[in-house]
């Protein structure tokens, strides 16, 4: 089970949080009102989208970092610990303070009935009230319209990272339902700032745009002359919505050098994305990418990895609402092998599952009852592969892959 290093929470693990999903705005509303409105006059910058939410909020906050800007910031899911959630100007709120507002939220709120995500929400915007930050960076969950975090009423800047097919059971059936329940954030005289998308959901958003009165900007990936702290040739283009949102901030009044935005995005790191890890001093990539657009990244970034053509070891575990057809057959190419692990905790795609799958019988698949074991198996090979194997498909298999390389330092 993930640790979330607190006791006695409800939030026990992803797969619990998973399954309570609510999606909703009545109840925070409620909520918040209960608890005084916490933060209602601090400006956010939402950031919603399927793709690089995570990494377009780790720029902008490490830039406003680098500037010495008091801002509160909340990111989903956790990697290692929940306390990731919530941070003000970097620093992870303490395991005791999230318990104690924790508790006073469960037990002044209960008649609420908030799901998970929106008692961590409650307990981010209560800590940054009493931090008294200037500037909020709120990512949303999976939706958007019906999101937690649209519940704050003062959202003057909305980044979107990429919008794709994920989340389908909540959100929609089709890109344009998800990108419709996604754009819906965009208010009355709100500011977008958006790269390049799908070309129906451009329109979607030009539409949404139109409607309320909302201005557009739009984003070209940064050119090779930035120096990204974060890599992979997709982060470009995260990088220029980041620096899009501040180039706003900016014209709202903020003082910010332009030296604090390149140092800012030299200083990135995001755990988990495109990250070499050592164990058994043997390297292996990790990378959380869960579904197709994510996979699709991945495989063009494969392209420029020495020895690609040779074969790649994919250790790949994949929760079972995941179109995982679709990932392995953006990510996986004739020479390849699959290592097949299971998810803690969690429902996950198995061997049998994926024989019943059309067009992927010719693959090169081996299960493994735990993570642990696939590296073994990788660990008993007469030579390790010259291009560095890939461990994918969940931020909650690559958590407990680093658990797992982290122990075998001690």
């Amino acid at each position: 089970m993930i640790n979330l290093n607190i006791e006695n929470f409800d939030l026990l693990s992803p797969k619990l949080e998973r399954e309570n999903i609510q999606l909703g705005l009545s109840r925070i509303k409620k909520a918040l009102r209960d608890l005084n409105n916490p933060c209602k006059n601090i400006p956010a910058i939402q950031i919603v989208g399927t793709n690089g939410k995570g990494s377009i909020t780790a720029f902008i906050e490490n830039i406003l970092y680098a500037d010495k800007k008091n801002i509160g910031v909340t990111t989903s899911p956790h990697l290692l610990d929940i306390c990731e959630r919530i941070r003000v100007n970097k620093e992870k709120i303490s395991k005791e303070e999230f318990e104690r507002l924790f508790k006073k939220i469960k037990n002044n709120l209960s008649t609420h009935k908030l799901s998970p995500f929106e008692q961590i929400i409650c307990c981010a915007l209560n800590f940054f009230d009493s931090k008294k930050v200037d500037l909020l960076i709120l990512e949303a969950g999976l939706g958007g319209r019906l999101d937690a975090t649209t519940a704050h009423p003062l959202r003057p800047i909305i980044a979107i990272g990429n919008i794709g097919l994920d989340h389908k059971e909540y959100l929609g059936d089709s890109i344009e339902k998800i990108a419709k329940e996604k754009l819906a954030v965009i208010e009355k005289n709100a500011i977008v700032v958006t790269g390049r998308q799908n070309i129906k959901v451009e329109e979607i958003i030009k539409t949404r745009a139109k409607e309320v009165g909302a201005k557009i900007i739009w984003k070209e990936p940064l050119s090779s002359n930035y120096d990204l702290g974060l890599k992979g040739n997709f982060q470009k283009q995260n990088a220029a919505v980041a620096i899009g949102v501040i180039e706003e901030l900016i014209n709202f009044g903020f003082k910010i050098k332009e030296c604090s935005i390149s140092k800012g995005l030299k200083n990135t790191k995001w755990s988990g994305r495109l990250e070499i890890i050592n164990c058994f001093n043997k390297k292996i990539l990790i990378d959380s990418a869960h579904n197709y657009s994510a996979a699709k990244a991945l495989s063009v970034e494969r392209e420029t990895w020495n020895y690609n053509q040779e074969g790649i070891y994919w250790i790949l575990g994949v929760q079972i609402h995941k179109d995982i057809a679709s990932i392995i057959k953006v990510l996986i190419q004739e020479n390849d092998h699959i290592l097949l692990v299971p998810i803690p905790n969690q429902a996950s795609w198995t061997l049998k599952d994926l024989s019943k799958i059309n067009g992927l019988n010719h693959l090169n698949i081996n299960e493994f009852e735990r993570v642990d074991l696939a590296f073994n198996y990788l660990l008993e090979l007469k030579k390790w592969p010259k291009c560095n194997p890939v461990l994918t498909g969940s931020i909650f298999l690559v958590a407990e892959f680093i658990k797992f390389a982290n122990i075998q330092k001690f």
